[in-house]
């Protein structure tokens, strides 16, 4: 389901495929019933040719997205075909009227940047009452580029079901390219979906590629998950201060692990997951040990080796918008961690949304006065909390289809019956904004 507008879409990931090569993908769907629209849905690749040719290169999976022509039925799946050899076939005829869709988008693989690319979005619409025909695609040209044309068509005989026929194709050998600049920052590889932080949603492998667990190895053997942190450099992380002290002293850097990529903070044979050390932990100069106001809650660690970028560790767009926090008042915003979920702790990340409030709102929920230039902010979930767990964990804003770092999860409250966390109070954030300067000086 697309989260801006609720149109559910098809999803497509073909993997093993070759640098260098036309790559042709044929769809064809069924939908029950008659279709009368003038939508006739497309096929696109989710990222652009460049970087989904870098992400061949590394052995990851060209991943197309398919807009249905109609929301009202969903279809089933009639077949797949990958330079004319199916791959999938699923298609079982009805007594009911059916409309098939289908679809072709053609590209050609290449390394460098500059990729020649024809990106064919030809579509055919085909009713069928009772019975099922073939329909026989007929142009002269190809269409432009991008373009989604409708093609002559004429109706046949019946089709003969195909069997699934898997094509033998290897893994590219091709080094992967030095630069990290196919994947942009904020960007996330997957889509909001399964329902489940308190009250919060099951995060997807892949939806918020910037978030690391923190582990202490105060003992060696089993290493204990402490936070979460933000990637915002191939070489730095930004987590909370708190999370770095053990009582008043600073815990050493060389004790300190983090776990780009991972997604279980039980399985650090996630094949995804990178063991990085830390190198250093810059906490700001502003930041005084167990203040009630946890004024300035931020640290940044630097990793002893800068990480390769991947469709599960990609860093956060730095906060580019106005530092006046009036400006974001009622922006809904997400927040990502591993923190205790009303069903108890979570070895999977889970996500909340989160609605920024005015400082006098802050003030009321919480029962205190802040400041006028207090570096922070609170955040209404809506019965939807961060909890323990989920410090130093980013949230983040969405601006077109990128995300951008706002704030980090300093502190929420506890509610003294229950013992766990206040789902009726608000989260207390630290303000990214206002230490802009700060974080680009300490990971110049």
């Amino acid at each position: 389901m697309d989260p801006d507008t609720g149109a559910i879409f098809g999803f497509i990931a073909i993997k093993n495929l070759q640098v260098g090569q036309v790559v042709k993908l044929n769809i064809s769907l069924a939908f029950e019933g008659q279709i009368v629209t003038n939508n006739f849905g497309s096929i696109t690749l989710i990222k652009s040719r460049e970087a989904t040719s870098g992400d061949i290169v590394r052995g990851l999976p060209a991943k197309y997205r398919i807009n249905f022509p109609s929301q009202a039925v969903l279809p089933t799946v009639r077949s797949i075909l990958l330079n004319d050899q199916t791959i999938c076939s699923s298609y079982r005829p009805t007594e009911h009227d059916t409309t098939i869709v289908s679809w072709e988008h053609t590209w050609y693989s290449q390394l460098p940047a500059r990729i020649m690319a024809h990106n064919s979005g030809l579509h055919t619409f085909e009713t069928i009452t009772r019975n099922v025909y073939k329909a026989n695609n007929e142009h002269s040209s190809d269409p432009p580029i991008d373009q989604f044309n409708p093609i002559a068509l004429r109706f046949g005989q019946r089709p003969a079901l195909v069997t699934a026929n898997q094509p033998y194709l290897r893994r590219s050998t091709v080094a992967p390219p030095t630069s990290s600049s196919a994947y942009e920052c904020g960007k996330t590889s997957d889509t909001f979906s399964n329902r489940l932080s308190i009250n919060g949603d099951l995060v997807n492998r892949g939806q918020f590629p910037w978030i690391v667990p923190l582990f202490d190895r105060a003992d060696s053997h089993n290493p204990r998950y402490i936070c979460g942190s933000t990637i915002i450099t191939r070489q730095h992380l930004l987590t909370a201060a708190h999370c770095i002290y053990e009582a008043e002293d600073l815990i050493p850097a060389s004790r300190l692990l983090a776990v780009p990529g991972m997604y279980n903070i039980d399985n650090f044979f996630d094949d995804n997951a990178i063991l990085a050390d830390i190198e250093e932990v810059i906490p700001h100069e502003d930041y005084i040990y167990d203040d009630d106001l946890n004024d300035a809650d931020l640290a940044v660690l630097r990793l002893k080796q800068m990480v390769e970028f991947s469709d599960h560790i990609i860093p956060i767009c730095p906060w580019q918008g106005d530092n006046n926090l009036r400006k974001i008042v009622g922006e809904e915003g997400y927040v990502a961690g591993w923190g205790e979920t009303d069903e108890g702790t979570s070895h999977v990340p889970t996500y909340i949304r989160t609605t920024i409030v005015d400082k006098q709102q802050c003030s009321e929920n919480w029962a205190r006065r802040y400041r006028r230039n207090a570096r922070i902010f609170c955040g209404d979930g809506q019965g939807s909390v961060p909890c323990n767990g989920d410090s130093g964990s980013g949230l983040v804003l969405k601006r077109a289809n990128q995300y951008y770092l706002r704030g980090v999860v300093s502190r929420g409250k506890v509610d003294p019956d229950t013992l766990k966390c206040d789902t009726t109070k608000y989260v207390l954030y630290t303000d990214i904004a206002p230490f802009r300067y700060w974080l680009r000086t300490v990971t110049s």
